[in-house]
């Protein structure tokens, strides 16, 4: 009887801690303005990020449902160049497009590059200002309230430290030129607990009228730049 009682405790205290260790691991949430404020500065001076973009369109509205490709960071000559796919004027389509600035240009049914004014022709937001550290995604980190810390989550390789906060609507209005009648959003932050980077947004709210939408933003490829020229 003894031996089999130490035989079961051979077995069972290499199981007790391996079940401890893996309830236990993972590293400690930063605070949400530490955080939130360290994010911020990493975004701003990561030169570049790659980005993927996704939205569950309402039924019958313009706009951009993917959109992913290499922004440059840069407060005077914001960049991007991608492909984003949606509705344009009421026709679902896929287009490679460039923005350097205030201009851009896009492959709408044709295979060269035509400059277009993508905010008066489109009612859409110019995808290089999400990159100007002074009004693009940055921005929306310290002008989010009641940050709280949430669960960590495996994305791939890297662990995400969730941080759940409200945003006021003015900054999502100037940035996507959506949610006039909204006041608030909500928003979630995944930031990577080894780097500190923001690794992905998700924003919900009234962007549409009388609709309740989601925005995913996912961060990746932090200081990877490309070679960005007007066509």
């Amino acid at each position: 009887m003894r031996r089999r009682a130490l035989l079961a405790s051979a077995v069972l205290i290499p199981f007790t801690i391996a079940v401890t260790a893996a309830c236990s691991g993972g590293t400690e949430a930063k605070p949400p303005a530490e955080a939130m404020k360290t994010a911020q500065q990493k975004l701003e001076t990561a030169k570049a990020v790659t980005i993927d973009l996704r939205a569950d369109l309402p039924k019958g509205v313009n706009g951009v449902s993917r959109a992913n490709g290499t922004g440059i960071i840069d407060e005077k000559e914001p960049k991007f160049k991608g492909q984003v796919t949606g509705v344009i004027k009421g026709n679902p389509a896929g287009v490679d497009l460039i923005a350097i600035d205030d201009k851009t240009w896009i492959t709408f049914f044709t295979k060269d590059y035509t400059e277009i004014d993508i905010e008066k022709e489109l009612s859409a937001p110019n995808p290089a200002e999400l990159f100007r550290p002074s009004s693009g995604v940055a921005t929306l980190l310290p002008a989010t309230t009641n940050v709280k810390a949430g669960e960590q989550e495996r994305n791939g390789q890297a662990v995400l430290q969730r941080y759940t906060g409200t945003l006021p609507a003015a900054p999502i209005q100037k940035l996507l030129m959506l949610g006039d009648d909204a006041e608030t959003f909500d928003v979630t932050y995944g930031v990577d607990v080894e780097s500190e980077e923001l690794r992905s947004v998700v924003i919900t709210g009234e962007f549409y009228p009388g609709e309740s939408t989601t925005f995913t933003l996912n961060l990746s490829g932090y200081g990877k730049t490309v070679d960005i020229q007007a066509p």
